[in-house]
């Protein structure tokens, strides 16, 4: 096995949430993630916010300076050769919580997936080696999107790579099965050249099991919200650092109250106790279903009156100390994602949610707005998972002889 790393051209990367996981190296509480064969040599994003983010983390993203700008106005020729190409292209498409205009997209981001083709594509002409593999990460509902012709957006992406020389795997997979203590469900595609072996899902299990990481299916105890918010350090940067609720969220946030088994319990979760040795009360989370009906707003006494219509959402979510939290989105709302702190009546912090995506403690998030670092890292793939899929990726590769 050669000890040179695999050079990494990363498309879309945000604020450096994937690359971190390829490159490794890195800690999460107290669990060191090593680094990998993987060097990034190239990162793109059109994203102020997290073009700041990724140049501020050096040590953890490595010494090259990102490019800043529309990926349709990067020339392939700009571009370092590369062994793997990963990309996390703009999920507003295909996302379930956004207007579903999939390839539609008057913004132009539903067919922003053709530019990881196109650079692809240049390098499996240009260059000596072809590229060995790329990674594709998106939200779930690019499997139900379509193209105008009707042809799932799926299929479309894998009819267009294969014929560059790759065999083709997919998978929906949930973050916290993987070492992350969020329930974030992603679709990965991942593309092996075709002189090697397909790539298997079955090895990002292997991965886990060999780290003895924590995951939902089995042993979820670090990944609970007690668990991650008994040990912050004090000295962690924007550690109390949070975005108000607008004057209504914040009402609502008032009514709906504090977990049952709140601030009292966290000294529990310091020490290891068992869930089952805790109240039953410890995964009883809350939501606007806990405000009495009478002081709900039209809107929501509309759903309420008649929840079999409306699918009985689960708005304002408070997640329970002995729950996994939901899903951390950009936009940091109230409404549809697990933002609110379990006890206290505010967002959670910058650095709550970081943890929660499974970034390290001194990773930092200094954007310009406060909205701007939540978007950031709602927008981000949780290090953890990239290390167990970049993990995954170089075993697969040893196997095959590439490294």
């Amino acid at each position: 096995m050669t000890k040179k790393p695999l050079r990494v051209a990363s498309l879309f990367a945000g604020c450096g949430g994937l690359d971190l996981g390829f490159r490794g190296g890195f800690q999460f509480r107290n669990r060191r993630f090593a680094r990998n064969n993987f060097e990034i040599v190239f990162a793109n994003d059109f994203d102020t916010d997290a073009n700041t983010v990724y140049s501020s983390n050096k040590k953890y993203l490595g010494r090259h300076t990102p490019s800043f700008g529309d990926i349709r106005d990067i020339n392939e020729k700009d571009v370092p050769e590369f062994d793997v190409l990963i990309a996390g292209f703009p999920c507003q498409p295909f996302s379930n919580a956004g207007d579903r205009e999939s390839t539609l997209d008057t913004k132009g981001r539903g067919t922003l997936f053709y530019e990881c083709e196109r650079l692809l594509a240049y390098a499996c002409k240009r260059q000596k080696v072809k590229p060995v593999a790329f990674i594709f990460e998106n939200v779930r509902g690019i499997m139900s999107s379509k193209m105008p012709d009707g042809t799932s957006v799926v299929d479309e992406i894998a009819r267009r790579m294969e014929p560059l020389g790759y065999k083709i795997s997919t998978q929906l997979v949930n973050a916290s099965e993987f070492g992350v203590p969020q329930n974030r469900y992603r679709f990965l595609i991942i593309g092996i050249r075709k002189d090697l072996d397909s790539f298997d899902f079955n090895s990002l299990y292997t991965v886990v099991k060999k780290n003895k990481l924590p995951s939902s299916r089995n042993n979820k105890y670090e990944l609970t919200l007690g668990s991650l918010l008994c040990d912050i350090p004090i000295s962690a940067p924007q550690r109390n650092v949070y975005w108000k609720y607008s004057p209504g969220g914040q009402k609502m946030i008032d009514q709906i109250g504090p977990v049952v088994c709140g601030k009292s319990m966290l000294p529990k979760f310091k020490r290891g106790t068992p869930l089952e040795s805790m109240p039953p009360e410890i995964t009883l989370g809350r939501s606007w279903k806990n405000i009495p009906p009478k002081m709900l707003s039209p809107r929501f006494r509309k759903i309420f009156d008649n929840p079999k219509k409306y699918h009985a959402p689960n708005f304002y979510r408070r997640f329970a100390l002995g729950e996994i939290c939901g899903t951390i989105t950009a936009s940091a709302q109230p409404e549809n994602c697990g933002i609110t702190h379990p006890f206290e009546n505010r967002r959670m912090s910058i650095r709550e949610i970081a943890r929660i995506q499974s970034f390290p403690d001194d990773f930092t998030f200094d954007t310009k707005t406060l909205p701007g670092a939540y978007k950031v890292i709602g927008n981000a793939v949780p290090p953890i998972l990239g290390w167990v899929i970049a993990r995954a990726l170089q075993d697969h590769l040893q196997r095959n002889g590439v490294i």
